[in-house]
């Protein structure tokens, strides 16, 4: 290729790199292997919480050091070492006195070693041992006020001291082990035990769970404490929870061996990575241009983009009371959450609302489901098919999807029982992107789910089928707008159907005033209602509504959009001037 005579080094287009978030989650030692563009990872680290003494009136064992560290250099495409430290042992029963085992360290060796220390074993009873040091420190054990051990800084905290007695020394009662949040509670005279202290949350799975309680301590002639959120053993002779480091509960009376601590556990995670496409170095103008004749030049720019995607909506079941469409799922950042950085050209998908049922002569099917829309990384799944009625037999429960499609039911003499809605929110996500569809009983069906809300239940008498799940209300276009709403269940002779759900979704259908249910609106994701009690002849059913993407972004950014169909408009003051496109058709955004 001509440089224009420059002399020089050959350049090169980089391509854009992408690579999905990964989370490795241990629950035993080994090791794990970044991917090729990570260079740093997140890290929760936590040790084996500490087992209990024996005999009674023994403290909680103290939970496992924790650490959650929000980066640690690595390399790319590397392997890594992981140890996960065991819970520690309970005291055998007639054991010397002492103290019960430790946990385990937790280990993670990046380019720089995090580790948690294992929780302190607890004090045993009867003799007043002191709880042993850790990541969290054990309870002491009952008889003389023996005090807790103490935590490590930053990881845990001190377990609590046994009780002294009042009156007789067989009233032994111990103090609670620390936790990764709280210190562990002091023993008390005669009962119950120190609770154990409180663990400490982490959302690094993509859920919100706690870990590193300490475990409740013990008493000779009282209730146990209780166990510290996060894995901790109640006292009176429970274990830690295995791979949380939870503290194990003390022991009550003799002969009783002490409890075991939690495992404890390593969770690392590798963060989503998207490098545009680049050009470096200094570059002839006659390479620039044979490049762009190519079309090998642009697509350098990125975006930070807020994104609402909205699945197509299922169609309504076909049939005698059939169950209304479920919603397509509902997935949002807008507002506060976690944008998504494009470059160069980005495909958009919108899912199609569900075909209506027409060419069968059984008219009891299940209404077909809607397809998924689909933006970068974010997949929202269309809604689960309203449930068929054949005349004369028992209905179907309603499928699963974004939002689930509701249960249908005929009328026949021999029919009874309820038949559930289908599961929403299938394939989980979190957030949730939807909602369950209602039941179905005889003569009345369920709605299907939506967006904000699960379906109406089918009810009995003169009563409406179950409406459908309402939509959800979203604002990124500059002003709420209810999109995802669920289709109402159909209905029988002098029964109402269920009105469709806010956001789109149909109402259901009753003989004779019309027996097919109403299909989702276009471009909302609304579910279709199912089909009232049939004419002979009728076999059709309701379709389900199609899906949008709605993108927000800077105004600064410059970006084009295809087809024409789509559209791409700029918010007036106080929004800023932010650009919004918005997508009623498959098509492509390049920035």
């Amino acid at each position: 290729m001509a440089n224009g005579g420059i002399i020089g080094p050959v350049q090169t287009v980089q391509p854009a790199q992408q690579q999905c978030a990964v989370t490795h989650t241990k629950t035993s030692s080994g090791t794990i292997t970044t991917q090729p563009l990570t260079t740093s990872v997140q890290t929760l680290v936590v040790a084996g919480g500490g087992g209990s003494g024996s005999p009674q009136g023994s403290g909680g064992g103290g939970g496992g050091g924790f650490r959650c560290v929000g980066s640690v250099p690595v390399c790319g495409n590397s392997p890594y070492p992981v140890t996960v430290g065991g819970g520690g042992s309970g005291s055998s029963c007639g054991g010397s006195p002492g103290i019960a085992g430790t946990g385990g360290n937790s280990i993670f060796v990046g380019n720089s070693t995090i580790t948690s220390c294992g929780g302190g074993g607890s004090g045993r009873g009867g003799d007043g041992v002191p709880g042993g040091p850790g990541g969290s420190g054990g309870g002491g054990g009952g008889r003389n006020a023996r005090c807790g051990g103490n935590g490590v800084a930053c990881q845990g905290n001190p377990g609590g001291n046994a009780s002294t007695p009042p009156g007789p020394t067989s009233s032994d009662t111990g103090g609670g082990g620390g936790g990764a949040s709280a210190a562990g509670a002091n023993g008390s005279p005669n009962g119950p035990g120190g609770n154990g202290g409180a663990g400490s949350p982490s959302t690094i799975t993509g859920s919100d769970v706690t870990y590193s309680g300490g475990g409740g301590g013990g008493s000779q002639i009282g209730s146990g404490g209780s166990a510290g959120a996060g894995g901790g053993g109640a006292g009176n002779s429970a274990d830690g929870t295995a791979n949380t480091g939870g503290g194990a509960g003390g022991v009550s009376t003799s002969p009783a061996s002490g409890r075991n601590g939690g495992s404890g556990i390593v969770v690392v995670k590798e963060l989503a990575i998207c490098k545009p496409k680049s050009a470096p170095g200094v570059w002839a103008m006659n390479t620039v241009y044979d490049l762009v004749k190519q079309g090998c030049w642009g697509g350098f720019n990125t975006a930070d983009v807020d994104y609402l995607v909205i699945a197509g909506g299922a169609g309504g079941g076909s049939g005698g009371r059939s169950g209304g469409g479920g919603a397509g799922g509902f997935r949002t950042s807008f507002p506060g959450g976690t944008k998504i950085k494009i470059s160069g050209t980005t495909n958009i998908t919108i899912g199609a609302g569900g075909a209506s049922l027409t060419g069968s002569p059984n008219p009891g099917r299940d209404g077909n489901p809607g397809s998924n829309s689909i933006f970068s990384s974010i997949t929202s799944a269309g809604g689960g098919g309203g449930s068929g009625a054949p005349f004369c037999s028992t209905g179907n429960v309603g499928l699963a999807g974004g939002s689930g499609g509701g249960g249908g039911q005929s009328g026949a003499p021999a029919v009874s029982g309820a038949k559930a809605g289908g599961a929403g929110n299938t394939p989980p996500t979190s957030p949730s992107q939807g909602n369950a569809g209602g039941s179905g009983i005889p003569y009345s069906a369920g709605g299907g789910g939506g967006a904000g809300a699960v379906g109406g239940n089918g009810s009995s008498g003169c009563s409406p089928s179950g409406a459908g799940g309402a939509g959800s209300a979203n604002s990124i276009t500059g002003s709420p707008v209810t999109r995802a709403g669920g289709g109402g269940g159909g209905s029988t002779n002098g029964g109402s159907a269920g009105a469709g759900g806010p956001g789109g979704g149909g109402a259901g259908g009753s003989s004779p005033i019309s027996e097919i249910g109403v299909s989702g609106s276009v471009n909302t994701g609304g579910g279709g209602g199912g089909m009232g009690f049939p004419n002979p002849s009728s076999i059709a059913g309701s379709g389900g509504g199609s899906g949008i993407v709605v993108l927000r972004y800077p105004g600064s950014t410059n970006a084009s959009i295809a087809p024409g169909t789509n559209t791409i408009s700029t918010l007036p003051a106080p929004a800023g001037g932010c650009k919004i496109a918005t997508f009623t058709v498959s098509g492509t955004l390049t920035v």
